[in-house]
């Protein structure tokens, strides 16, 4: 198992270390394998594709970082989950602009719809609750697009403060134009 998790490690350096020269469409399976030593069947016999490889590097730090940590709010989870995104930003960077099928941008959106329906739960009440949670994936996954395209070194906390900021501030104006029983 230790070789296997060795494996898996030394391909996940290799896509990062490509991944900062070129982009990700311009890596072949040869290049990762070259990078690290491997060959070929090595690759395969751990990952599917190359999507599978940025998907598994995503889940390990998330596990790393996230993974069986209390968070006193929904907050502090996202700030947890933009300092993967921070501490690695040219590989990330990089990830979040792969397109398509099997995309990275795919794979997170998946992973965050049960983390934000958790906490969309119990701030509205009602029927349809995916109609909420995918309005909040949505919006937290264009944020953190333009938060990496802007490639400003602004810190998780301050982006994610600055979201916050946002919203309250928009959820206190609506609040106000709405009256009382319509």
């Amino acid at each position: 198992m230790a070789d296997s998790n060795s494996t898996k490690s030394d391909l996940a350096e290799a896509m990062k270390k490509l991944m900062a020269r070129k982009p990700f469409a311009k890596i072949s399976i040869s290049d990762l394998c070259d990078e690290c030593g491997l060959n070929r069947k090595s690759f395969y016999y751990h990952f599917k594709d190359k999507y599978d490889l940025v998907n598994w590097i995503f889940y390990v730090d998330f596990l790393t970082n996230v993974g069986g940590k209390s968070f006193e709010n929904e907050w502090d989870l996202l700030v947890a989950i933009c300092n993967i995104f921070y501490q690695d930003r040219a590989f990330y960077r990089g990830a979040l602009k792969i397109e398509g099928q099997n995309s990275f941008r795919d794979y997170f959106y998946e992973m965050l719809e049960p983390v934000v329906g958790f906490f969309v739960k119990d701030l509205f009440q009602v029927q349809d609750q995916e109609l909420f949670v995918t309005f909040f994936c949505d919006a937290f996954l264009t944020a953190v697009l333009r938060w990496f395209s802007m490639e400003s070194d602004l810190a998780p906390e301050v982006f994610i403060g600055e979201l916050k900021e946002v919203l309250y501030s928009a959820a206190e104006k609506i609040s106000r134009k709405v009256e009382p029983g319509t």
